[in-house]
């Protein structure tokens, strides 16, 4: 096959795509201030593809619900400045509630504890055990005079 033929192949092959062109998808982002909540399990495996709802604190109905994404986010516009109802749960019955606030600048604020104030003791009481046990090793090889 020569250059003319192989040019004139790919010159068809283009315009046979052409209609191809009216089932484009188009689609536009943008960005603003948007909440972005992070959902996992205690052993940090993500709350993927379960159910939530957010309302206001006033409204019976939801402002928004879906499903979380594969790594366990929900992303929210708050419309305005307010008090609002988290609620994510899964079939089995897992599931979390909280508020969180947000203000005339779109700052946040929740009512859930902190890392430390979660895991603190735990980790304070393994390294506890572990500094017990380290002195126990040391004296226990300790050798006599």
């Amino acid at each position: 096959m020569n250059r003319h033929s192989l040019r004139l192949c790919l010159i068809l092959l283009a315009m046979l795509s052409l209609p191809a062109a009216g089932h484009d998808l188009r689609y536009q982002t943008e960005s603003g201030h948007a909440v972005i909540i992070h959902l996992s399990y205690g052993e940090d495996l993500p709350f993927s593809f379960e159910s939530y709802e957010i309302r206001r604190q006033e409204d019976s109905w939801p402002y928004q619900s879906g499903r979380t994404d594969a790594r366990g986010r929900i992303a929210f516009l708050p419309d305005s400045p307010g008090l609002w109802r988290v609620k994510a749960f899964s079939e089995d019955g897992h599931g979390v509630e909280f508020d969180l606030e947000t203000g005339a600048d779109q700052s946040i604020t929740t009512e859930g504890k902190s890392l430390f104030e979660r895991h603190g003791p735990m980790v304070a009481g393994v390294a506890l055990i572990l500094g017990l046990f380290g002195l126990l090793s040391l004296y226990a090889r300790r050798k006599p005079k």
